[in-house]
Formats: structure tokens, C-alpha cells, sequence
């Protein structure tokens, strides 16, 4: 009965890697066709010996393209938006916001992504400046879910976020509730919008994500086939969160 216990323990540990094998969305670091664009995004190998989160944020994930591509679809979401990003890592979503038309983006990380990251927007800026001009900045700064900065330092002049995304960080458990903790410290007012996407990688750490949210957050489970078109993988989860009692 113990060696049953053991090996069903070990099973679930191991689920989550076979949950991440493989990309179902289309990706090629040469570039990706983007909103009649040509959307560039280099990532590096995984340094599992950096950060906190497993050195996850030099890479692009799954998570990443489908906001991307949902985001795609809804432009209307960003568009003459102030939009604060966590957990950017290459900048993908980010960078694909301002190319949309955000009004002003920060994408925030852990320091050692903020490299990777900035060197993203410097190869599509003729992408997302564009000839209109709509986005009139894209910052990459640091945020430590652990130790979260005031929420005006990151989005400077606008002093708050119209929407906030956050696109697959849901991989470790240990990194759940300081995540919904920051999320919920920088839903500043009814009107933020926040917009999650993830992966469901393991039973425990989709619980504790799924309850945590659903306490913190009034959320709406989005369709995305229905809404936008939009195929994805029963796996993949998309949310559009506001604060609580707000809708």
C-alpha cells in the first residue's frame, strides 16, 4: 500500500512535465505574422539556476502566444490602454499590446529577464512604434511578486493600470498566492480589467490557483472559440478578472 502511495505521489509529480512537451501554438523565433506585422521574439536557453521561478522567463511559452493571439482578436482590450504586464519574461505579450495600440506598456520581471526583454522591444520597435504612434512607451522593469513595488513606480505618469495581464505564470505552487496577492494589490480601482492565461500543468497547483482567484476576483471564464474565434486546448485556461463586487 505504501509503494501505491509512493508511486501515485511520484506520478503526480512528474504530470506536469508532460503536460509542457511541445508547443501547440505556432512559434519561430525569425518572427511571427502579427496584426499585419512581423512580431520578433528571441529567447535563450532555460537557466534553471537563476531567479526564482526556475529561470522560465527567458523562454516563450504556450500561455504567452494564446493571450497574444486572443489579445489579437480583441484588440479593443488594449487599445488606448495603460497596460501593466507580470511575469513578461521574453515580452511577447507585451510587446504584441503595444503593436495593438496600447497607450503606454510596462512589462515587469524578475532582474535577471529585464536583458532579454528590452532587447525584444528594441527589435520590434518599428512594429509596435508603427507610423500612428499610438503607443507612446514600452518600459521593462522589475517586480518581485515577493516584494512588489508601489504600483506608481511602475506605470509612471498614469499612476494606474487600465488592464493588467499575466500570460502562464501559473507553473510553480510556491509562486501562486504572491501572484494573486500582486494582482490584487495593483487592481487599483472597479474599472481595472485583469487578464490571465495559463497552463494547467498539476491538480495542486490548479486548485490553489483556481480557488485563489475565484476568492480574490469576480471572473469570467472566456470562451475563447465562441468569443474570438480562437482554438486552444482544454488545458489552457483564459480569465478576464475585475476586483471584487465591481461587476
Amino acid at each position: 500500500m505504501e509503494g501505491s502511495k509512493q508511486a501515485e505521489t511520484e506520478s503526480e509529480t512528474a504530470a506536469p512535465l508532460l503536460a509542457i512537451m511541445g508547443r501547440f501554438y505556432p512559434f519561430d523565433d525569425s518572427g511571427i505574422p502579427f496584426a499585419s506585422k512581423m512580431l520578433v521574439i528571441k529567447e535563450m536557453q532555460n537557466q534553471s539556476n537563476v531567479g526564482g521561478d526556475g529561470g522560465t522567463g527567458l523562454n516563450v511559452w504556450d500561455g504567452s502566444l494564446l493571450l497574444a493571439r486572443y489579445l489579437e482578436k480583441r484588440p479593443d482590450l488594449v487599445m488606448g490602454k495603460t497596460v501593466l504586464e507580470l511575469g513578461s519574461g521574453c515580452g511577447l505579450v507585451g510587446i504584441a499590446s503595444a503593436i495593438l495600440g496600447a497607450k503606454e506598456v510596462t512589462m515587469t520581471d524578475l532582474n535577471y529577464a529585464l536583458p532579454l526583454m528590452q532587447e525584444n522591444v528594441d527589435r520590434n520597435e518599428l512594429s509596435w512604434k508603427g507610423e500612428s504612434f499610438l503607443c507612446q512607451r514600452i518600459e521593462c522593469k522589475e517586480c518581485d511578486w515577493f516584494q512588489p513595488p508601489p504600483v506608481s513606480e511602475l506605470c509612471g505618469n498614469s499612476n494606474r493600470p487600465d488592464v493588467i495581464l499575466a500570460a502562464d505564470c501559473v507553473w510553480l505552487a510556491s509562486l501562486i498566492l504572491p501572484l494573486l496577492q500582486t494582482l490584487k494589490k495593483y487592481t487599483t480601482n472597479a474599472s481595472t480589467k485583469v487578464i490571465i492565461t495559463y497552463q494547467q500543468r498539476g491538480r495542486e497547483a490548479h486548485e490553489e490557483f483556481w480557488e485563489g482567484v475565484h476568492d480574490m476576483f469576480d471572473v469570467v471564464v472566456v470562451d475563447t472559440e465562441k468569443r474570438a474565434g480562437l482554438e486552444k486546448p482544454d488545458v489552457f485556461h483564459v480569465l478576464e478578472c475585475s476586483k471584487k463586487g465591481s461587476t
